[in-house]
């Protein structure tokens, strides 16, 4: 009698999971498990007191405590029963996004510095890096979902992340896992929580980068980029310029901004930024019209869908917070677009991203020029 096999068991594919200590993360660690997948948790130390002082300023504009998060990541990895794991990438993040964050300030651009951390350090270094170690897939805590080989948004639609996410190279996509963009809300991420007893179910949502943490972006970028004394000013009906009052460096600024400027009889608008001047242009609310465009042109394309058009007709954001805008987009070149939106929008800012939807699929992005 022919002796019959034993059927081999499939070995369960292999996650490394971004926990950053905060809830989204854990609760999507503890659903791959529940999934069946063979998941390992990382940590990923970004930045230190001794990064900081590295950078060149003082002490006390110190508010990334990363040990706390480290601990949280830890228990959570204990908890649901996954090795635990530290991964030192405080070169590759100071090189790739604090560096190119202080760089598009000092020459008068807004940057979008989670746009990098996500392009050039989770879905770059540490997804490199994961694969290495035999990895089937990486995972985040990101609010987004993957169908059918595109980023799309997530389900609940406060708190989508899809903006955030156009830089990622389109052929990793098969690779990557976004267990919370289910959730339907981020109640259900804390109540999911709450049921499995992770410690993380009611500890508050980070804000910012981790580098910045608590600290004020307009102290850590004057400590860096230095002082730089300019005019603000506005322009009448005649087209001649009024100087209203003063600025501590051109950089400080972004377009649309209205707050911290120390200006009489506004509210005031920031128009326009040059750094080559070190002046600031501003607007009241009577030509507010300054604050709006319906063209733009943009590069650093990056497409989750490859065109087969020159022109696209789509929706776009230039902003995270932003309701998404109809446009066509033209395809003047691999390296550059223009963009008409059906109607003008407010405050578009060199330096920021504009990302490009039909309806929930995301066709890919570019940083505005």
């Amino acid at each position: 009698m022919e002796k019959l096999e034993h059927s081999k068991k499939v070995p369960a594919k292999k996650v490394y999971m971004m926990m950053s200590g905060g809830v989204d993360s854990s609760v999507a660690a503890s659903v791959l498990v529940s999934q069946g997948y063979d998941v390992y948790g990382v940590f990923m130390k970004c930045w230190s007191l001794e990064a900081l002082e590295k950078l060149g300023v003082s002490q006390d504009l110190y508010g990334c405590f990363w040990e706390d998060d480290v601990q949280d990541a830890s228990l959570v990895a204990g908890k649901i029963g996954i090795p635990f794991e530290i991964w030192d990438l405080q070169g590759e993040y100071r090189k790739n996004v604090v560096d190119y964050m202080l760089q598009e300030y000092r020459v008068g651009r807004t940057p979008n510095p989670d746009v990098m951390c996500n392009s050039t350090i989770k879905f770059g270094v540490f997804y490199e890096k994961a694969m290495e170690k035999s990895a089937d897939f990486v995972a985040t805590g990101h609010y987004a979902r993957i169908v059918n080989g595109q980023i799309a948004r997530g389900l609940d639609e406060k708190k989508d992340q899809s903006y955030f996410l156009w830089g990622v190279e389109q052929g990793k996509l098969d690779h990557v896992l976004f267990p919370v963009g289910e959730f339907e809300s981020k109640a259900g991420v804390r109540e999911y929580a709450q049921k499995n007893d992770l410690i993380t179910a009611s500890k508050p949502d980070s804000q910012g980068l981790c580098f910045i943490g608590s600290t004020p972006l307009r102290e850590l970028l004057l400590q860096t980029l230095g002082e730089k004394k300019g005019d603000i000013a506005t322009v009448d009906n005649t087209g001649k310029k009024i100087i209203l009052g003063s600025h501590p460096g051109a950089y400080l600024y972004t377009i649309g901004q209205r707050e911290k400027l120390g200006l009489s009889g506004g509210p005031w608008f920031v128009t326009g930024i040059d750094v080559d001047s070190n002046e600031v242009i501003v607007a009241n609310e009577k030509s507010i019209k300054n604050l709006y465009n319906q063209y733009l042109t943009a590069s650093n394309i990056n497409w989750q869908v490859e065109p087969k058009s020159e022109i696209i007709s789509c929706q776009a954001q230039t902003r995270y917070h932003q309701l998404p805008e109809d446009c066509e987009v033209e395809i003047i070149s691999k390296t550059e677009i223009k963009v008409s939106f059906l109607n003008p929008v407010r405050a578009i800012a060199s330096g920021q991203s504009i990302v490009f939807y039909l309806d929930d699929l995301m066709l890919g992005g570019a940083i505005i020029n």
